[in-house]
């Protein structure tokens, strides 16, 4: 199954003109996604693909992110992604309670392409080594964006909250599954 979206900045937030979208779907034990960031990016912070590790932060510049968690569970994961091949994976055991890295998550594959008016970052992160119950996934998809002036804008598939968090789930509004063997 697959999931095509579109992410909104927070209310109130001046986007620049700038749009998100992408799509993401289930594939075997992995996820395959993409997000397109379009518009005039002269002003976005988007460090070039030279950094492959695992790093912790990345919220705190651009970045792309996916949450995930099995239908009917409390427990959640996250996966930042920067724009520069920077990464890593996160287990809560229940909202914002938890957080500790994923080891059983190896780097996402994942390949960038930049013009003048469009990024486009694509990946496929293998899931095999989690645990699954139920093959069922609900998702959340996010992006903080950075621009060269120091501020961040945030972007979601909805914000149903009074402030920017990803965490909340609520906003993970796409389904997908997964092979569970």
């Amino acid at each position: 199954m697959m999931g095509k979206f579109r992410l909104y900045p927070f209310p109130g937030q001046d986007t620049g003109g700038l749009s998100i979208e992408g799509d993401v779907a289930g594939k075997g034990r992995s996820l395959v996604f993409s997000f397109v960031l379009r518009g005039d990016l002269v002003d976005i912070v988007l460090p070039p693909a030279t950094e492959t590790g695992r790093c912790d932060g990345l919220w705190q510049s651009t970045c792309f992110e996916l949450f995930w968690t099995e239908e009917g569970r409390e427990g959640y994961w996250e996966m930042n992604l920067a724009t520069n091949g920077a990464w890593n994976v996160y287990a809560f055991r229940a909202y914002r309670a938890g957080m500790c890295r994923e080891e059983r998550v190896a780097q996402p594959l994942s390949e960038t392409r930049q013009a003048t008016d469009s990024f486009l970052l694509a990946a496929e992160l293998d899931l095999g080594g989690l645990p699954f119950c139920v093959p069922d996934l609900r998702l959340g998809v996010s992006a903080v964006i950075a621009r060269r002036d120091g501020g961040l804008s945030y972007w979601a598939l909805a914000h149903p909250g009074v402030r920017p968090d990803f965490h909340d789930p609520r906003g993970f509004l796409l389904q997908t599954n997964l092979d569970k063997t």
